[in-house]
C-alpha cells in the first residue's frame, strides 16, 4: 500500500448488509478505503483489485469463508485477513489454525457481535509497519507519538460509573485521548497499536497514572468526589514487576488513597505465560489496589482468567449489554455473567448502558453498577462537577417497555 498515493483498501465480505454497512463505516472512520461485498461468489474479481485487508465472514449461504481461505491460499495471497463469525470459539479457533497452516497473513479473529473498538484495533495491525519501514497507524507517525509525550498532548477523559440501586456516583473510568495539534482529539484506537509496537505503552500508563492521581488529590476538594478511579492496564503492564511499588509510592506522594485506584485488565492483556501477570496483580491486591476483569465474555478463556487472577470487579462487555434488548442470546449471557460475578463475590458493572430499558433491566437482574452514554460520555475532569449536578437516575416507577 502507498500512503502517498492512496488510502489502504479494505474488502468486507459478509452476507448481512447491515453488518457490512456497520463495518464499512468503522473502517472508513479509521482511514481506510472500503468496498463491501454481500455476494461472495464474485470475490475472485474483487481480489484481482488486490485489497490490503479482507474482512471475511465464515458462514455465508452461497460460498463459505473456508472456501475463500482456500482460494487465497491457492493464489499465495498475502492480503491481511480478519475472520469474523457468530460461531463459537471452537469454530473460530479451527478457522484460525487453517489460515495459519495455509500460510495466510492472518491478522486475527473477531466474534459477533462486532465492536467498533475491536475492529479498528484489528485493522490497525496491518498498518503497524509502513512501506518505508516507518511505523504508522492511520497516518500517525511514530515521531509524532514521541513528540506527544514531550508536549504533554495526552489527556485523560473520565466516564462516570453509578449505582443502579440509587443512582449514586461511585467511580470513573479514565480514558486516554491524544489532543493532536492538527488532527484534533484522537481516540486510543488511533494510536495505541503503534504505541505498543514502539514500546511506549508503559510510558503512557505512567503518564495516565500521574494525571489520574493528580485528579484524585483535587477531586475531593473541588467537587466532593471520593469514588474509585479505574485505569486500563496494557499488555506491557503485565510484565512490569516494579509497577505495584511505583503506583503505591505515587499514591502516597499525591495523597490519594490506594484503595480508590483500580486497574482494568482485559484477557488480551495477559501474556501466554500468566505467571508474571499473577505476580504483579497479586502484589497489587496485597498493596490495597483494586482489579477488574474488563470486557468479560469476549475472550476465549475469560473463565480461566477469572479463576486464576485476583479480581475485585467483573465488567460485562458493552457489546452484550447493548444487544440485550433485541438479542435473547446476548440477554442470557449478561444475566449469567451477573449471577457468576455475584456467586464469586465480585462487584458487577455493566458497560454500554444506553437507555432506560437497559437501566431497569440490569437493576432487576441484580447488576450493581452501570456505565454508558445514557449516564454520560467520557468528559474532561473539569466537567464532572457540572455532570454530577445535573445527573438524575431514571424514575424507578417508569414503564420498562
Amino acid at each position: 500500500m502507498s500512503l502517498a498515493d492512496s488510502l489502504p483498501r479494505v474488502l468486507i465480505v459478509d452476507d448481512d448488509p447491515l453488518l457490512c454497512e456497520f463495518m464499512a463505516t468503522v473502517a472508513e472512520d479509521a482511514g481506510f478505503e472500503v468496498r463491501a461485498l454481500t455476494d461472495p461468489t464474485t470475490i475472485a474479481q474483487e481480489l484481482d483489485m488486490v485489497p490490503d485487508i479482507l474482512v471475511l465472514d465464515l458462514s455465508m449461504p452461497q460460498m463459505d469463508g473456508i472456501e475463500i481461505l482456500r482460494l487465497l491460499a491457492n493464489r499465495h495471497s498475502q492480503i491481511g485477513v480478519i475472520i469474523v463469525s457468530g460461531y463459537d470459539a471452537v469454530v473460530l479457533g479451527a478457522a484460525s489454525q487453517l489460515a495459519q497452516g495455509q500460510k495466510l497473513n492472518l491478522l486475527g479473529t473477531l466474534s459477533k457481535p462486532i465492536r467498533a473498538h475491536d475492529l479498528t484495533s484489528m485493522l490497525a495491525r496491518y498498518e503497524i509497519i509502513g512501506p518505508t519501514g516507518a511505523a504508522i497507524v492511520a497516518g500517525v507517525s511514530s515521531e509524532e507519538l514521541r513528540q506527544a509525550f514531550d508536549r504533554n498532548e495526552f489527556v485523560v477523559y473520565y466516564q462516570p460509573q453509578v449505582s443502579l440501586a440509587d443512582g449514586l456516583w461511585t467511580g470513573v473510568e479514565a480514558l486516554v485521548r491524544w489532543q493532536h495539534p492538527v488532527r484534533g482529539l484522537l481516540s486510543p484506537d488511533r494510536f495505541l497499536p503503534l504505541l505498543e509496537h514502539e514500546g511506549m505503552s508503559s510510558e503512557l500508563t505512567n503518564r495516565v497514572v500521574e494525571i489520574v492521581l493528580d485528579t484524585c488529590g483535587k477531586a475531593g476538594s473541588l467537587f466532593g468526589f471520593e469514588g474509585s478511579l479505574a485505569i486500563n492496564l496494557p499488555p506491557a503492564g503485565m510484565t512490569d514487576l516494579s509497577l505495584p511499588d511505583r503506583v503505591v509510592t505515587r499514591c502516597r506522594e499525591l495523597s490519594c488513597n490506594v484503595s480508590r485506584l483500580q486497574f482494568e485488565v482485559t484477557e488480551s492483556s495477559v501474556p501466554p505465560d500468566p505467571q508474571m501477570a499473577l505476580d504483579i496483580l497479586t502484589r497489587m491486591r496485597l498493596k490495597g489496589l483494586r482489579l477488574a476483569i474488563d470486557d468479560f465474555g469476549t475472550g476465549h478463556s475469560s473463565l480461566e482468567q477469572l479463576q486464576l487472577l485476583p479480581f475485585n470487579e467483573l465488567k460485562i462487555d458493552m457489546g452484550f449489554v447493548r444487544s440485550a434488548r433485541i438479542n435473547l442470546k446476548a440477554r442470557a449471557i449478561v444475566q449469567r455473567s451477573i449471577q457468576l460475578g455475584r456467586d464469586l463475590g465480585l462487584t458487577v458493572l455493566a458497560e454500554g448502558v444506553e437507555s432506560e430499558w437497559h437501566w431497569h433491566w440490569l437493576r432487576d437482574s441484580g447488576c450493581e453498577l452501570a456505565q454508558g452514554e445514557m449516564i454520560s460520555r467520557a468528559i474532561p475532569a473539569e466537567r464532572l462537577a457540572d455532570w454530577h449536578r445535573d445527573w438524575r437516575m431514571p424514575d424507578p416507577s417508569a414503564a420498562r417497555g
